[in-house]
């Protein structure tokens, strides 16, 4: 089933925003999902042309382009396309457009100037995404609640692009770029200026940029915690999964992007050795362990293996946490017998229990320690 969540993605975002390209979807999407698109369209005059029963939508298209007098492009989506039309609008050299079709236009890609995406497979036909740097598309799409917001923020993109531009028009030199663009970390400009370009059909003058401050260097050699991340990760996949997610999380949240080299933004493993390095110095900490127990708590496929597992990770990280599973009280490895106290019939007795085995052989304290979280169910 369609929603428009599918089409909110940082790819469809470069696609049609920054580099200002057009898009082939197929097979059939109904109209209200594809119009999710609309908020990476700002700039344009949108309108729907359904093709059933039209013939020659490209000559209608063509008309339609160069006799516009609205001050902004138009902006079409050409519905229920067939191949022999799809082929004549590839053909078009001036027109911005989304062409959904419910047939097999695979073997008409061709060039770069249309996208072509199969909406079943979820796979662009001659784009690659992993090529593309998606680092503003992601930021912009993480720190928005709802479309409403991203909106917002892609406006204010447009309305930084037409200053630019104005600039660009009237100064002979570029003196103010940096000025216009200080709203933005200058690892975005770029960004920037490509959609200025684009949209505008504008050659962007170089420019002085101002000297950003270079990352410190620790004189002290930074530490390698990859063995706590594997660690994570081998004894339990659950619970591994949401720890990169919130590592991600935590990141947007933060950290400035600027400090990261490139690879530790996209690579959990050196994001995590990074913050251990940075912000983590002393363990990780007890708001993030928090957030993290709190997280796989809700998960209704949560259950007492994992949470043993989870105890395990504690133990092997030196990690005390605040919050507690409301299923299991503290585990701690005790050399010595303990005394706990048992309530029966409202009278209460005290009974030792026996020696917990070594943590060294596994099995054996896993099956005593599943036996006494059992003993501890019953008391709840």
């Amino acid at each position: 089933m369609d929603t428009g969540y599918d089409f909110i993605t940082p790819e469809f975002f470069n696609i049609l925003f920054f580099k200002q390209k057009n898009l082939v979807i197929y097979p059939y999407v109904d109209v209200k999902h594809i119009h999710s698109l609309d908020c990476f369209t700002i700039g344009h005059d949108i309108i729907d042309i359904d093709s059933t029963g039209l013939e020659n939508i490209h000559d209608i298209v063509e008309f339609e382009t160069n006799n516009s007098y609205s001050q902004q492009p138009t902006f079409y989506y050409l519905l229920n396309v067939n191949t022999e039309d799809i082929e004549e609008l590839l053909e078009s050299s001036n027109i911005r457009c989304i062409i959904n079709t419910s047939d097999n236009v695979e073997h008409l890609t061709n060039g770069n100037r249309f996208i072509f995406y199969n909406k079943k497979s979820k796979s662009f036909l001659n784009y690659q995404p992993e090529r593309e740097n998606l680092l503003f598309e992601q930021h912009l799409i993480q720190i928005s609640q709802n479309e409403e917001v991203l909106l917002d923020e892609i406006l204010k993109i447009k309305s930084t692009a037409t200053k630019i531009y104005s600039d660009v028009n009237a100064n002979t030199n570029s003196d103010n770029l940096p000025n216009l663009l200080s709203e933005y970390d200058q690892i975005y400009w770029d960004k920037i200026l490509s959609f200025t370009g684009c949209y505008f059909n504008v050659e962007i003058p170089k420019f002085r940029r101002p000297m950003t401050t270079s990352k410190k260097k620790s004189s002290e050699p930074l530490r390698d915690f990859s063995y706590e991340y594997d660690f994570i990760l081998k004894t339990n996949r659950k619970i591994g999964q949401k720890f990169i997610q919130l590592l991600h999380d935590y990141r947007f949240d933060k950290v400035n992007p600027a400090n990261l080299e490139i690879d530790q933004l996209y690579y959990p493993k050196k994001l995590y050795n990074y913050l251990r390095n940075r912000h983590w110095t002393k363990g990780i900490p007890q708001d993030f362990i928090t957030n993290w127990i709190q997280k796989l708590y809700t998960n209704s496929s949560f259950d007492e293996i994992d949470r043993l597992d989870f105890q395990i990770i504690f133990d092997k990280l030196h990690i005390n946490p605040v919050q507690k599973f409301s299923h299991i009280e503290e585990i701690k490895t005790l050399k010595e017998p303990i005394k706990v106290i048992l309530e029966t019939d409202n009278e209460l007795s005290k009974k030792e229990i026996e020696t917990i085995p070594p943590i060294e052989n596994f099995q054996e304290f896993k099956n005593w320690l599943l036996k006494k979280l059992d003993e501890l169910q019953n008391l709840i």
